[in-house]
């Protein structure tokens, strides 16, 4: 019963709710602003109950009529719009849009850039004085205020030291206007520039003199301006206006608000005064009446006085300028580089320029007038009549209409892609054709290279991951504009076991060539309904239907075998390769298929985990989704504890064997948890190198122990840190610990940094980069865990530590396994040799103190010498 009146409830709640209307300036067309903000609209109708907030996309100058008949009681526009209604009427600011930078940055402003082709010897903005400088419209903030405002500041007098052009829409056409020489500069957007020379980065294009900003990662010599407002209007109630800007302020980047905007949040409303100045400065005041009779009252008298004195004179030159302009423009229509014909009401060719010629049967233009268009062209048009497309074209035209379509026109063999333009005019009371005809050829062939470049991956040939992503989402059932349902089928994952390490032995022309051959390979193996994408640097995904068989096992096993049976046909063809093949099933009826896209990457980590090599089917059991709930809660709270600074540093000591040696103090985290009681972080590692955490936590602990060892007690002893593996390839670590080491005076030499060997292993190029310039610093290097894993001595040879800690599984496998102690008296030779001191690990008893005392070591380090204790005691 309460279920059946629920239903009805809401909905009367709903109709209860008075409407807020949310004005969206839709620069993109109307539909793309509700798909992109009407996520905002429900998040703040859910936060402000008795409310529904409606989005009412608007073009330009709707938008500015709707504010000035009070229509709307919040707008989201463009600084610049918001400049111009903040003079119509009372609108304050609640919010400021924050956008995501192509480096991950946030974004709360943006920036133009003036530039120019290389080579132009433009050193600085101040060079452009006498030059054409192309911009899209003269009221275009980022295509031409912040240009000018720039261009003022270097002194130059923009009204009479260069000249503009403006090219219109798209951005696009000021770079073309600039790399044809129309113009020797050019001014827009800083991200659009930046994204046009990843895009092209053979165009040879530079900004003008110096173009960095702190904290802003696209190119730019403009002043910055604030990103779009949030602003409530005069009809916004006081009250729910606050409420709203405080409710986006704190909207999280996560919520599907956010993600449907594809923005990175909002914060407190920025100055938009800037704005206010560029526009009084460069746009003109708008004329009115009144300031018209003010200011040019006498000159319009004067004006008027002229015109009807010079009105029965012009009307005798009449006739002769019009029989001239028809000559002139006779001429400008030969001249024109598009193919162009006039012809009247039945399509007989009344007039015909030079540049039409080559897609007709004739050598002038001559030779078409008075003949039929159809008679002389051969169109072919996809939804039009055969026989003479162009007949059935204008009948479908309206009188002033202009219609484009597209089409494909033949002169003998001879085949070119067209774009025709009709428009339907009225001359002496007759009607007449004007007919253009732009060869658009070439543009299609690399509008479909470009199609081909963004779905394909350039190294294999094969789909990249968003073609195999929207391949799975297009085909879901029920999706509008999709093609048929996806058949049942198998979603194979590859996952090649230890191909970073082949690119460290080999070279990474190797490993290019053995993915571009396996793709090759799976192409003429595969089924030829199968769909084959690569997915990452060493991963690929393969669909393919479910037809007799009853299960995807035998697929992803045959796709196992496959890659066994794969060989390179040259000097390499001794390599075999191995994978990690994860797989899951797709139904016709699967409404998210691209999810399947994770469930199989999961069964190919869990066959990695497995010791890799072999086949994993994705189960979604209770035990799986227990143990990613923990993965999630674990990380949520390493997540608090670096928040709330509930990270703490232990000390354990490692004692020398022998006696006036001095004392090391290995620093180790612990997190303590909300009950206040210390846990080991190994839980937190996996999660925290997962998410990309381990360089903060790594940061954290460097400060503290270099705080605590400029505040504890002289003596001859040090402290050893460890990195991890990211810290390792960050490529800003080492000037973050100069950076300490400088503010808290402590001596280099009594820091150690320990680096595990499967750390060093990732990019050992980067390794020694980072130990060469630590030792340049006075810090010394451990080498941690050694023979742990696959470093060999070689490697060691190349890192050349300082110290080398054998791993503690070693040494506690002494006792039993003489084999054992072999590798640890070898690796004390070859350190000794290289005169690095070696630690021992994992002391816990008396049998093996006594053993690895006999081998020589230099330190040893474990619970029967000392338990970690709090470092404020450890001195």
């Amino acid at each position: 019963m309460l279920s059946c009146l629920s239903g009805p409830a809401m909905a009367a709640a709903d109709r209860d709710a008075e409407t807020l209307t949310i004005g969206v300036l839709a620069y993109a067309g109307k539909a793309a602003a509700i798909d992109r903000w009407q996520a905002t609209a429900d998040y703040l109708s859910e936060r402000n109950p008795g409310y529904r907030f409606a989005i009412e996309p608007l073009f330009l100058s709707e938008l500015r009529n709707a504010f000035v008949e009070q229509r709307l009681d919040f707008v989201l526009t463009q600084s610049l719009q918001y400049s111009e209604l903040s003079r119509l009427g009372d609108i304050r600011p609640l919010a400021t849009l924050i956008v995501h930078g192509d480096d991950g940055s946030s974004l709360e402003r943006f920036g133009a850039v003036i530039f120019s082709r290389q080579g132009t010897g433009f050193e600085t903005i101040s060079d452009l004085v006498g030059t054409r400088v192309a911009g899209t419209s003269p009221n275009a903030l980022g295509g031409w205020l912040l240009g000018m405002e720039a261009l003022d500041h270097a002194g130059i007098d923009v009204e009479h030291e260069i000249t503009p052009i403006f090219t219109g829409l798209p951005l696009e056409a000021v770079i073309e206007a600039v790399r044809e020489g129309r113009a020797h500069a050019g001014v827009v957007r800083s991200s659009f520039f930046q994204h046009y020379l990843d895009q092209f980065p053979d165009a040879r294009l530079e900004p003008v003199g110096p173009a960095r900003q702190d904290d802003f990662p696209y190119p730019t010599n403009t002043p910055l301006v604030p990103e779009w407002p949030f602003a409530a209007t005069a009809t916004a109630p006081d009250a729910i206006a606050s409420r709203v800007g405080a409710q986006l302020i704190a909207m999280p980047s996560s919520v599907q608000a956010a993600r449907d905007a594809r923005v990175a949040g909002w914060r407190t409303p920025l100055d938009y005064s800037v704005v206010d100045h560029l526009r009084d400065k460069w746009l003109p005041t708008p004329l009115t009446p009144s300031t018209l009779a003010a200011h040019y009252g006498q000159y319009v008298i004067a004006f008027i006085a002229l015109v009807l004195g010079l009105f029965a004179w012009q009307a005798r030159r009449g006739t002769r300028r019009i029989r001239a302009e028809k000559q002139r423009l006779r001429r400008a229509f030969s001249g024109l580089h598009t193919g162009a014909v006039l012809t009247d009401e039945q399509g007989r060719i009344l007039l015909a320029n030079r540049a039409v010629v080559p897609f007709a049967n004739v050598e002038t233009e001559q030779e078409l007038i008075g003949r039929p268009v159809c008679e002389m062209f051969h169109l072919h048009i996809e939804g039009v009549s055969a026989q003479c497309a162009f007949e059935d074209l204008v009948s479908q035209i309206e009188a002033r209409e202009t219609r484009s379509v597209d089409g494909i026109l033949e002169r003998g063999q001879q085949r070119f892609d067209v774009n025709l333009k009709l428009s339907r005019l009225q001359a002496d009371g007759e009607t007449q054709m004007l007919v253009s005809m732009l060869d658009v050829t070439e543009l299609r062939s690399a509008h479909a290279l470009l199609t081909y470049r963004a779905t394909h991956d350039r190294l294999t040939g094969v789909l990249n991951r968003e073609a195999m992503e929207e391949f799975l989402a297009q085909a879901m059932p029920g999706r509008s504009g999709s093609s048929e349902p996806l058949d049942t089928g198998c979603l194979v994952w590859v996952d090649l076991d230890d191909f970073r390490l082949l690119n460290e032995i080999g070279t990474r022309e190797l490993g290019d060539r053995i993915l571009a051959s396996l793709a090759s390979h799976f192409s003429l193996e595969l089924p030829s309904d199968a769909v084959l994408a690569r997915m990452g640097v060493d991963e690929f995904a393969i669909w393919m239907p479910l037809t007799n068989r009853d299960t995807c096992m035998p697929i992803a096993r045959d796709v196992l075998e496959t890659i066994h049976a794969f060989r390179l046909p040259d000097s390499h063809g001794h390599l075999r390769l191995k994978a990690s093949v994860g797989v899951t099933r797709i139904d016709s009826d699967d409404l998210i298929a691209t999810r399947r896209l994770e469930d199989a990457e999961r069964a190919s980590q869990s066959a990695h985990r497995l010791g890799g090599d072999r086949v994993v089917q994705f189960s979604g059991d209770d035990t799986e989704l227990m143990e990613r709930e923990q993965q999630i809660e674990r990380y949520s709270a390493l997540q608090s504890a670096i928040a709330e600074d509930r990270l703490s540093l232990v000390s354990q000591r490692i004692v020398p064997a022998r006696s006036g040696e001095p004392f090391i103090h290995e620093v180790l985290l612990r997190v303590e948890d909300g009950a206040g009681q210390l846990r080991f972080p190994k839980e937190f590692i996996e999660i925290a190198e997962k998410h990309q955490a381990m360089q903060d936590i790594d940061r954290w602990v460097i400060r503290h122990a270099c705080q605590w060892v400029e505040n504890a007690p002289d003596g001859d002893w040090a402290v050893s840190i460890n990195l991890s593996a990211h810290s390792v390839q960050d490529p800003e670590m080492l000037d973050y610990i100069r950076q300490q080491l400088h503010e808290t005076r402590v001596a280099p030499d009594r820091i150690i940094f320990e680096i595990t060997e499967t750390a060093a292993i990732i990019n050992l190029d980067q390794a020694e980069r980072l130990i060469h310039a630590m030792r340049e610093m006075g810090c010394r290097f451990a080498l941690d865990d050694f023979g742990a894993g696959f470093l060999s001595f070689e490697f060691l040879r190349r890192l050349h530590p300082d110290i080398v800690k054998i791993d503690g599984q070693l040494i506690a496998d002494l006792p039993a396994d003489p084999v054992a102690g072999v590798i640890v008296a070898a690796i004390v030779q070859v350190c000794r040799v290289m005169e690095a001191s070696t630690v021992v690990e994992w002391v816990e008893n008396e049998a093996q103190y006594r053993q690895v005392l006999d081998m020589n070591v230099d330190y040893m380090q474990g619970f029967l010498l000392h338990r970690p204790e709090p470092i404020d005691r450890s001195v």
